[in-house]
């Protein structure tokens, strides 16, 4: 009997489920390699579509206030170019020589912690933080802040754009080879789908 009251009990504090996402990366620059005439090298990476699965648990799901644990594996994919920018004689812009191109495959695997707040009864928004370990290209840690809305579509549905800024230069652990020298963070806005059970 004591079992039984214990699990509703819990289950009435803790709701848990699959979480889905996809989006789009932003990598920050130094700005220090974006003001040319340079000997330094420059850094133009192009982000594609990333994704993660993951699984939540959120915490007192019934009241206004409501806390989520989110624990992530993401993938993406990243190609950069590097080259020294100079001065044009004949038209006196900044360009490039060109320089070398390359790709890098990027996997963090992140826990976010998030306190929520209703704004109606589907319609929310949240703030946290969303420690992070990346295993590729190189092993670094990041940690993140992130800022989120969502909406509760059903009973086994919810949505949420979720914007999170790379607080630590991350890009600079990814040195190796052809990005010898790169600095920089990384951020990323993502849609993502929770599937309570």
């Amino acid at each position: 009997m004591l079992v039984i009251f214990s699990t509703s009990a819990f289950a009435q504090k803790v709701e848990h489920g699959v979480l889905v996402g996809g989006g789009i990366g932003f990598p920050m620059q130094d700005s220090k390699q974006l003001i040319p005439p340079t000997n330094e090298l420059r850094y133009d990476h192009n982000l594609k579509g990333n994704g993660m699965i993951g699984y939540r648990l959120r915490f007192l799901p019934q009241r206004k206030h409501f806390f989520d644990l989110d624990l992530t594996i993401g993938f993406q994919g990243m190609s950069t170019q590097k080259y020294v920018p100079f001065l044009s004689k004949q038209d006196g812009i900044y360009t490039g020589n060109g320089g070398d191109e390359f790709s890098e495959f990027v996997m963090p695997i992140s826990i976010a912690a998030s306190w929520n707040y209703r704004i109606t009864e589907k319609f929310f928004f949240g703030l946290g933080i969303a420690p992070t370990l990346y295993v590729r290209p190189q092993a670094v840690f990041d940690l993140p802040v992130l800022a989120k809305v969502g909406y509760r579509v059903g009973k086994h549905c919810e949505l949420a754009l979720s914007y999170q800024y790379g607080c630590l230069d991350v890009l600079k652990h990814f040195n190796k080879g052809a990005a010898n020298g790169r600095k920089g963070h990384l951020s990323d806005l993502m849609l993502s789908v929770y599937v309570p059970f």
